[in-house]
């Protein structure tokens, strides 16, 4: 297979040719090229026809004969066929004397399948797989137990009793009790004699006792909620417009206290992110709202002071 590359390769270089300029000639690629003078002509199988066009532009330009070249390379690829049925025959019959080999084969044991050290002595792989299944089971009480500790703790934390409820002194407020409390926190209320109408859903007027020169605005948020609040038709900058009661803490509101001037005063309008949970008070006098109030999107809360 080299002696004809080797002699296309002197021919070009007698014609003082480099292989590029020799693929400039030819419109044959330089790695074609190397292959052809290199004698590797069993990349080609299955292309000899290309071969064959790319010696006949070769010789054509070298001025060798082309006949005999192309008979040279004929009797080259016939050499790579035999080579290739003398493979294959070689490795047919390696695969007939494996295949003969497996038939005298006896399955015998191995020889390691007889040591005491892998196939009698697994007592180490039972001590690990109990020691794992030990600290599951430890882990599983562990979580349990400290579930169960965790409700117990929350349900005895006074902030969680609820009101009313029985005190450790036995004092358990009767529904007659509590309505006389109800009854006494309304006569507690009306003393700051502040009057309430309602024109609608969040919608009050409010009239203050003769003479009153200011009162206070206390707004308890009791979940997360952000809020803005305009005074008199305009924002009002007293009021801090972001989110109210940001965390867990259900017991404990995030009130708001504000003190206007009558004279200065008209109305005020608050908008929360929701209206659920939420008390608003004019002079400790909760504002009174009713179940249609309860509002879980965005809401107006209108307070209009009605003057003499």
């Amino acid at each position: 297979m080299d002696n004809l590359g080797e002699y296309i390769r002197r021919q070009r270089e007698a014609k003082n040719l480099t292989i590029e300029e020799l693929s400039a000639q030819t419109k044959i690629s330089v790695a074609i090229l190397r292959d052809i003078e290199n004698g590797k002509f069993d990349r080609y199988k299955g292309d000899e026809a290309y071969v064959k066009m790319y010696l006949k532009k070769i010789t054509n330009i070298l001025n060798m004969d082309t006949e005999m070249v192309t008979q040279q390379y004929v009797e080259l690829t016939r050499e790579i066929a035999l080579e290739d049925v003398k493979e294959k025959e070689e490795k047919e019959q390696h695969n007939d004397e494996v295949v003969k080999k497996g038939r005298k084969f006896s399955f015998e044991a191995p020889q390691l399948a007889r040591k005491p050290s892998v196939y009698e002595d697994k007592s180490h792989v039972t001590i690990i797989r109990g020691a794992i299944i030990l600290i599951l089971v430890c882990l599983v009480i562990v979580v349990i137990w400290y579930g169960f500790y965790a409700t117990r703790s929350q349900t005895k934390d006074p902030e969680f009793v609820p009101q009313n409820q029985p005190t450790v002194e036995g004092d358990v407020n009767t529904d007659d009790q509590q309505n006389q409390n109800n009854d006494t926190n309304t006569n507690n209320n009306t003393t700051t004699n502040v009057d309430f109408t309602r024109n609608g859903r969040l919608d009050f007027n409010f009239k203050l006792p003769e003479g009153t020169e200011e009162f206070t605005l206390k707004i308890e948020y009791n979940r997360a909620c952000w809020a803005q609040m305009s005074v008199n038709g305009k924002s009002y900058d007293e009021f801090v417009s972001k989110v109210y009661h940001d965390y867990t803490d259900e017991n404990k509101p995030d009130t708001v206290e504000l003190t206007f001037k009558v004279a200065d005063f008209e109305n005020l309008r608050l908008r929360n992110g929701n209206n659920v949970g939420h008390h608003f008070y004019i002079n400790n006098q909760e504002v009174p709202l009713i179940e249609e109030d309860s509002v879980t999107g965005p809401a107006n809360l209108k307070l209009t002071l009605e003057k003499e």
